[in-house]
């Protein structure tokens, strides 16, 4: 028997397996009740175990939905069963404990299939995270229930990504010429829309870049930004986050050197610099990944279940420690998002023609089960 053990962006994880298949998958959370312990007689081989490590990287990177690797797991004929089901779940989707009793044959099997899961010996790619209790909430799971959240986050969250892509293509964001533009379109499309942004960044006729910011009156800048609203109160803002970028001579590049937690803390401390306003700065212009929260993700998430936190910045590391820290996602995942709370996910939604009206393969429509469509807000 081999093993090999290595660290990803969720935990450590640890194989074991033979001629046979892959026996064992432990996620090494140090929670849960799961105990896991390498035995003397195994030899660690990690070259043994490497294409069933760049599928697990590839699934973690968001390019693999599903695996394709021999599986030799031990257990009952009633666990495999339920194992078989469990494979049968949709990326993305979830199901609860009596989904998954009718789907082996006795509706009545609720707990039996719950102490089957338990005993998974392959998870993640015998997905058992994606069961949930008939109430929506997480229960139990081997390996704790952070790392169960963080997984079906993760695997929701892409979903989302994918739909929209595929529907919408890819949306260039930030809309610029410069990063100087983005930095002052950040500042003036607070408390607006992005129309009204437009008319004022085209007031400025070509003209705008830091030097004439510095040496233009407050009221003369408020002037020529009156189309975003707040005017005179933006025109300030942008005085100040203007003389934040003169501590970098003007220069992107000398931004770009400095460490991203530094950068952040410098800009919510400048006058106007909210959160979102300090990530969007930070994603679009500086090219430092920080997801940016802002209404329409809130919105959209709380349609699609999340259970969304008040406060922005544990909103903001929920969505950033479930997906791949890349900043091509996060660019393109908040400019979709945007682009779709603005056409379908509006205050009242368009549901009809939605692109996230998915119907899944494993169940038929039932309108009484939220587990069948991805958006929750069309139930």
């Amino acid at each position: 028997m081999y093993y090999t053990r290595f660290d990803t962006r969720l935990c450590e994880m640890i194989l074991v397996g033979d001629e046979q298949g892959l026996s064992h998958l432990h996620l090494n959370t140090g929670e849960g009740k799961r105990f896991f312990e390498i035995s003397d007689k195994w030899t660690r081989n990690d070259e043994y175990f490497s294409y069933t490590r760049i599928q697990i990287e590839e699934y973690l990177s968001g390019i693999r939905k599903r695996f394709d690797i021999k599986l030799n797991p031990k257990g009952t004929d009633f666990q495999k069963k339920v194992w078989y089901q469990l494979c049968n779940i949709p990326y993305g989707m979830v199901r609860t404990y009596k989904d998954i009793a009718i789907a082996t044959g006795n509706s009545k099997a609720s707990r039996a299939v719950g102490l089957a899961n338990s005993k998974n010996p392959i998870p993640l790619i015998i997905p058992c995270h994606r069961v949930i209790g008939t109430n929506g909430k997480l229960t139990g799971f081997a390996h704790g229930l952070a790392i169960k959240e963080k997984i079906i986050n993760y695997e929701k969250i892409m979903t989302l990504f994918n739909l929209l892509l595929s529907y919408y293509g890819k949306q260039d964001w930030w809309p610029a010429e410069t990063h100087y533009e983005m930095m002052v379109g950040a500042v003036l499309t607070q408390n607006t829309t992005w129309k009204n942004v437009v008319k004022a960044l085209n007031n400025f006729k070509g003209s705008l870049n830091p030097s004439m910011i510095k040496w233009i009156s407050t009221a003369d800048l408020a002037e020529i930004i009156r189309p975003s609203g707040y005017f005179n109160q933006k025109a300030i803002k942008l005085k100040a986050l203007n003389d934040w970028y003169e501590r970098y001579d003007f220069s992107i590049d000398r931004v770009r050197s400095i460490d991203g937690e530094k950068l952040r803390e410098e800009l919510l401390t400048i006058h106007g610099v909210g959160r979102e306003t300090a990530d969007s700065i930070l994603t679009y212009a500086v090219g430092k990944p920080y997801f940016v929260v802002d209404t329409y993700t809130r919105r959209l998430f709380h349609r699609l279940g999340f259970d969304v936190p008040a406060q922005y910045d544990e909103f903001r590391k929920i969505i950033e420690e479930a997906i791949p820290k890349d900043l091509y996602i996060y660019n393109e995942l908040h400019a979709l998002i945007v682009r779709h709370a603005t056409e379908y996910c509006l205050k009242s939604p368009k549901c009809k023609g939605c692109p996230l009206a998915i119907q899944d393969d494993m169940q038929e429509e039932d309108p009484e089960n939220p587990s069948v469509m991805f958006c929750a807000k069309r139930l």
